[in-house]
């Protein structure tokens, strides 16, 4: 009873305000870029910006990643390898250590039909880049814009890249949502992810203690209840409203205010292993090729540039087959680069096998191509394509590999990374194909728990200033 009494007094104005910025979080978030977003506010790479179609012409080093991409009016190899990531000015050849104020003024210009305007060059980490963690772009140049919006964009001067984009009302929403809801305190995350991940977990930690301690209060307040003699049989023994309404909605609602709370916890904690071992550490990256073998780059890829509105152009080896992945403003697909003319390509299932079985052979596999949701690759709002080709491999993890036949790209699961997956995404927000196909019933479901969850908070709460109030009173 003290347990609860205590961590309630300490916690119980965090839980009101999870609850209720969780309401807001299911309509809206905290604003963030995306890929998508970046290729759609550039230009086109013209064949005639790059001096050669190849990044090794730049680059004595053995290459492990390389992008295409135009940054103002500059087009860009994006190159990495085993010692650095570097930039390299496609026209010349010339490595680029940073962009000066001009060429970010022509990056910014790309996301707005207004001027942009230069609000400040930002050498911390402010709110609205907590998400982007942006520990080694300073300086970065945050604009703002007269669209009558209140958009704002914040470019990094080290790589050219918008990093993030909000409005107004993305601000209001996010102020009132996402930044109470994951306690996105700016002063916590100047210091890096690390201590803002342990003192989220260590808060979550407790509030799990705090509720278990509540549930088995009120499960041995019913249980008294109901044993006394000369009275009335009931479910609580509390006659003061307050009391009463918090322990019969602890009653009903005590389960997913644990589940709610420890799924906010694994969000950022990994699966226990051991409970769930982890034999290997494999991972999606892994069926991409550490170093690209240039010899298999056939297709130069100005041809490619040429046929179509390219925004960005990667390089990819997977299962020892090269392939260019093109971005326009419309599409992403993949270019076989072995070929010397430009020519589409979409993995069918033995090539996905193929590209599967370079990491685990001779281990068996089971490869489906699959057209709907399973419990692991599902989104609510259907921003994972279909279809995905399944390849599941019978090693000790029971390795999955979910890999996109139009783009090459892929997500990966094991045993412990779907333990994780339902104890946090499964929980906090019913994230399983049958409430995805069902979206009211998930809405009205949500709504009715986290309206169940507000009020077991509130009546904590309540009870909490009492408490402190009658210690007050003692103390004179």
């Amino acid at each position: 009873m003290r347990i609860h009494r205590i961590l309630g007094t300490v916690l119980s104005i965090l839980f009101l305000m999870w609850f209720l910025s969780g309401m807001v979080m299911m309509y809206h978030s905290y604003p963030s870029v995306n890929d998508e977003q970046r290729v759609q506010h550039t230009g086109r790479i013209l064949p005639s910006s790059v001096n050669d179609g190849s990044p090794w012409s730049f680059c004595d080093e053995g290459v492990s990643s390389a992008m295409l991409e135009r940054i103002g009016e500059t087009s860009v190899w994006r190159i990495t390898t085993e010692e650095k990531e570097y930039l390299t000015d496609a026209s010349n050849g010339q490595e680029i250590s940073g962009f000066n104020a001009n060429q970010l003024q022509a990056v910014a210009a790309n996301w707005s039909s207004s001027l942009p305007v230069l609000k400040d060059t930002l050498r911390n980490i402010d709110v609205w880049l907590i998400g982007a963690m942006p520990f080694k772009e300073y300086p970065i140049y945050h604009y703002s814009f007269d669209d009558g919006c209140g958009t704002e964009l914040y470019v990094s001067s080290r790589n050219g890249q918008v990093l993030q984009m909000t409005d107004s009302s993305s601000r209001f929403w996010a102020w009132i949502g996402a930044i109470p809801h994951w306690i996105y305190i700016t002063k916590l995350r100047a210091e890096g992810r690390q201590p803002w991940t342990s003192t989220v977990l260590w808060i979550s930690g407790f509030g799990i203690v705090m509720v278990i301690a509540g549930i088995i209060v009120g499960i041995r307040s019913m249980y008294l209840a109901r044993r006394r003699k000369g009275e009335k049989r009931g479910i609580t023994p509390y006659a003061k409203p307050l009391f009463r309404w918090h322990h019969l909605t602890g009653l009903i609602f005590g389960l997913f205010v644990l589940t709610w709370i420890f799924s906010g916890y694994m969000s950022l904690a990994d699966a226990p292993k051991i409970i769930w071992p982890v034999h290997d550490q494999h991972s999606a990256r892994q069926i991409y090729a550490n170093q690209l073998s240039p010899e298999l780059f056939r297709l130069d890829c100005r041809k490619v540039l040429a046929a179509d509105d390219v925004r960005r152009l990667s390089l990819m080896e997977m299962g020892g087959m090269p392939f260019y992945q093109v971005w326009t403003n419309k599409e992403h697909y993949l270019v076989d680069a072995a070929d010397t003319v430009v020519k589409r390509v979409t993995l069918d299932e033995k090539k996905c096998r193929r590209i599967v079985d370079m990491i685990h052979h001779p281990v068996i596999m089971e490869t489906v191509m699959m057209n709907e949701y399973d419990n692991y690759y599902v989104s609510q709002k259907h921003k994972l394509p279909l279809p995905v080709c399944r390849v599941s491999v019978d090693d000790e993890d029971k390795s999955v590999y979910y890999i996109n036949p139009s783009d090459g790209s892929c997500r990966y699961y094991n045993t412990n990374k779907r333990a994780g997956k339902w104890m946090y995404s499964g929980l906090h927000a019913l994230n399983i194909p049958f409430f995805v196909n069902h979206p009211v019933l998930r809405l009205a479901i949500m709504w009715a728990l986290l309206l169940g969850g507000t009020i077991v908070s509130v009546t904590g709460l309540c009870l909490s200033f009492r408490y402190i109030r009658r210690m007050l009173s003692h103390k004179r």
